[in-house]
């Protein structure tokens, strides 16, 4: 290949003398070293392992002398984990003490890529973020980079609503204990059978616990008018955690006038309408147990 340059630059001029610098250029870029696979966990939940790898897997030549393996967390300047092979010393920051295994290796074989991996044990939300490897030599340095979502799931999810005395329906959307800060979305679907419409103009509310996880309320009130006035009116609550595949659903059924118990609906639960012989005959009943235990209350709370 060398010699190729070589060869056509005396024939070419000056066109040449620029062919050797770009040849050469790229003939050291190829023998610098270079991270060919980087392996992070994209997520895991929270609690679930007893440790997890991230490896950067590298090639290198004989002309990347002074190796060293740098890891990074989000945009820290200093390095979470740091190995230079040459000398065999390790060195792990404050923020992964006691969390890595500092006796893993890879390859028993290969000395100059034996303790690149990093093997944090219990990991935690508070481990979530951006990782980067960064190796780097006097020929020249790769670096590549992964998040990685230690996440949460919901320990409550529910969702309801409540007729009021003012020709309004408040409707409610509630996730407890979750980590990241969830995306939560709201959807009305009509009796008719159309698409679902995203709702807009939603209330949200959120606390975050001392243990990093959130508690997140959605809320919004619809007019009576706004909803189907012949057929149930499907409310739909989506429940996704950023950056994993975690996904829950919800539905509830309005029909209008009925201020009554929260109906978990099915999916094909739009189908249903107010006329339904069965949930006519169900709805009726409940209205009478209501009845019955609120006139007992009364008596009860005479005779005392």
């Amino acid at each position: 290949m060398g010699r190729f340059i070589i060869a056509c630059a005396f024939r070419g001029g000056h066109w040449g003398v620029i062919l050797i610098f770009f040849g050469l250029l790229s003939f050291e870029e190829t023998n610098a070293v270079e991270i060919r696979r980087l392996s992070v966990p994209r997520w895991i939940q929270n609690g679930t392992e007893d440790a997890v790898v991230l490896d950067c897997e590298y090639v290198y030549t004989e002309n990347d002398f002074r190796l060293v393996v740098k890891w990074f967390f989000e945009d820290n300047l200093e390095p979470v984990y740091q190995w230079i092979p040459g000398l065999n010393r390790k060195h792990a920051s404050e923020m992964l003490k006691d969390r890595l295994d500092l006796n893993f290796s890879v390859s028993t074989v290969d000395a100059y890529s034996r303790f690149r991996a990093l093997r944090i044990l219990r990991p935690t939300t508070e481990l979530s973020g951006k990782y980067t490897c960064l190796v780097t030599s006097l020929a020249g340095q790769d670096s590549k980079e992964q998040v990685m979502t230690v996440f949460v799931p919901a320990h409550e999810f529910e969702l309801g609503y409540m007729e009021t005395n003012f020709n309004t329906v408040n409707v409610s959307c509630e996730t407890l204990g979750v980590f990241p800060f969830p995306n939560m979305r709201l959807y009305l679907r009509p009796s008719s059978g159309s698409p679902p419409q995203a709702v807009t103009d939603v209330k949200t509310r959120s606390v975050r616990r001392p243990s990093g996880s959130y508690d997140v309320l959605l809320h919004r009130t619809f007019m009576i008018n706004e909803l189907s006035s012949k057929g149930a009116t499907v409310f739909e609550c989506i429940l996704e955690l950023p950056g994993t595949n975690y996904f829950q659903s919800k539905r509830i059924a309005y029909f209008p006038g009925i201020q009554g118990p929260r109906i978990e609906a099915p999916y094909g639960l739009s189908s249903f309408c107010p006329g339904d012989k069965n949930l006519t005959k169900n709805l009726s009943i409940f209205y009478v147990f209501v009845i019955v235990v609120s006139h007992l209350f009364k008596i009860l709370h005479q005779d005392t």
